[in-house]
């Protein structure tokens, strides 16, 4: 119990009692999850090359774009199967980019997971992302545990 509370956060307990209840651990993600081609679109150097490095290390194909024009061409040009997007991003937030994404006949927004990334924590903004086609809205600063653990429910929803 002393560990649950040093962690903060109650998807952290969540995710760690889910570990230790199952008996599984980070591994278990990897069997779980297929190999995707996946973009990461985030300006932040450090989480960009976190997120990219433990997806490779899961055996995913991954792409990083660090400004939403860039992210959105590639999107456009190459269709990835899963999409990892801060909002706030330089030349085009991920807002726009779904709004875009949205009104473009070349892509089929239906087909791409989204999974949003931002500091952006206020009801509006979590809403505005799922209305706009995220499957998935996670709050900075996260647990990369927990990060995975809503990559895997959305790669296999």
């Amino acid at each position: 119990m002393n560990y649950l509370i040093k962690r903060s956060g109650f998807l952290s307990d969540l995710s760690y009692l889910y570990f230790r209840l199952t008996g599984l651990n980070s591994s278990y993600l990897q069997l779980k999850m297929s190999q995707k081609n996946i973009l990461v679109v985030e300006d932040e150097e450090m989480t960009a090359r976190l997120i990219v490095y433990r997806l490779k290390a899961l055996g995913h194909n991954v792409v990083h774009k660090k400004d939403g024009i860039d992210g959105y061409e590639y999107i456009l040009s190459n269709k990835p199967e899963v999409l990892v997007l801060d909002v706030m991003l330089p030349g085009m937030s991920g807002f726009e980019i779904l709004e875009n994404l949205n009104q473009s006949e070349e892509i089929d927004l239906s087909q791409l997971k989204v999974i949003m990334l931002s500091t952006k924590n206020r009801t509006e903004d979590i809403s505005r992302g799922f209305n706009l086609g995220a499957m998935e809205y996670v709050p900075k600063p996260f647990k990369m545990d927990e990060f995975l653990l809503r990559l895997n429910r959305v790669i296999n929803q």
